[in-house]
């Protein structure tokens, strides 16, 4: 029954939004919408599958995994997505990102992790970001700690010999 609500909400402001922000007026766009619904929704570790119907694939997958308590005392929310598109089902593709918001769903960062199998899996007391790769290509187990602040770069390691370094983009 959730489910159906969600998508009855996606559907009424399916394109673009408009929240109010110090006055101003800001868009977001339906990509980011998802997210935030998934964030109200408040239900850790479930998929939320989203979808735009039309000639190629656009499909989306956003996990909440949690909060991590900073030394400040700040809430982050953390969010890991996968975009799957292309233009049939045999061949589509999957992009992973980590999203990280504060605790009012104001997004601060994310990181563009390439591969739909990139994405975190867990959090750790509170604490620590879990990158569990266990995959043919990739099998190593990455913690990384948002304590003490949101890092400019991460290192993920996908085998003892090597990983692949993220950058921050922030908004």
């Amino acid at each position: 029954m959730k489910r159906a609500c969600l998508i009855l909400i996606l559907l009424i402001g399916c394109s673009k939004s408009e929240q109010k922000l110090d006055g101003n007026k800001i868009e977001i766009d339906y990509y980011e919408r998802c997210r935030l619904l998934v964030l109200e929704e408040n239900i850790i570790s479930q998929d939320f599958e989203f979808s735009k119907v039309g000639k190629e694939i656009d499909e989306q997958v956003v996990k909440y995994l949690g909060n991590i308590i900073t030394n400040k005392k700040d809430t982050l929310k953390i969010v890991n997505s996968v975009h799957y598109t292309g233009t049939y089902e045999d061949s589509k593709r999957g992009n992973g990102q980590l999203y990280i918001y504060n605790s009012h769903n104001k997004l601060k960062g994310y990181y563009n992790l390439g591969s739909a199998l990139a994405v975190p899996t867990d959090i750790e007391n509170n604490e620590n970001v879990v990158f569990n790769y266990n995959n043919d290509i990739c099998n190593q187990l990455t913690k990384i700690s948002l304590k003490d602040s949101i890092p400019n770069k991460i290192f993920i390691q996908c085998t003892k010999e090597g990983g692949d370094l993220y950058n921050l983009q922030k908004e």
